[in-house]
């Protein structure tokens, strides 16, 4: 057998380095108090932007489609959010004791007018949109048939869905060609 061959030993430099001064350590107290400080900071910062409308808004919308990029992509919220505030909001009202519970005080707060209002913007689930998609394209559907549909399937259409909503979707649906007889 032929020796394995051998590397070359490692090149160490011996550079000269600046003695590190060492950082004073903080007493407990003090230290108590930044970590304390920093939580309230944070949750503070979210209340600003997130309103409780927003709040109630997303969670509904997560609810319908199980998909955080659809919200963020046909959920129009108070202001502009990206992505990944939409993630981290929907974690903190998930997980953060703090947040949720100040989110759900807030929202137990909306008025009536405004929960229904927001509840008329949930985006379509796709098990909604495929009942929908059933209604022919070529048919002249009237409201009493969007009536019957909500009557048909109660388990699959949004609780505050009304036969306008489902008209409009339909319509919306046949304007982009996404009824099932079309192509």
């Amino acid at each position: 057998p032929q020796p394995a061959p051998s590397l070359p030993p490692p090149q160490v430099s011996r550079s000269v380095s600046a003695p590190v001064a060492p950082s004073p350590v903080p007493t407990p107290g003090l230290a108590k108090r930044m970590k304390k400080s920093k939580q309230p900071l944070q949750v503070t910062k979210d209340l600003g932007r997130w309103k409780p409308a927003d709040d109630l808004l997303l969670i509904n919308a997560v609810l319908q489609t199980n998909d955080l990029t659809s919200v963020h992509l046909g959920v129009k919220f108070s202001c502009r959010f990206t992505l990944r505030e939409i993630q981290e909001r929907w974690y903190a009202l998930l997980y953060d004791p703090i947040i949720s519970k100040l989110a759900c005080q807030a929202m137990r707060q909306l008025h009536p007018e405004a929960i229904a209002a927001i509840q008329s913007k949930v985006l379509f689930s796709k098990a909604e949109e495929q009942l929908l998609s059933k209604v022919g394209s070529t048919s002249q559907p009237t409201l009493d048939t969007f009536q019957e549909l909500l009557h048909k399937h109660p388990d699959i259409f949004y609780p505050s869905r009304t036969a306008k909503a489902l008209q409009l979707h339909w319509q919306l649906m046949k304007q982009y060609y996404l009824l099932g007889d079309q192509t």
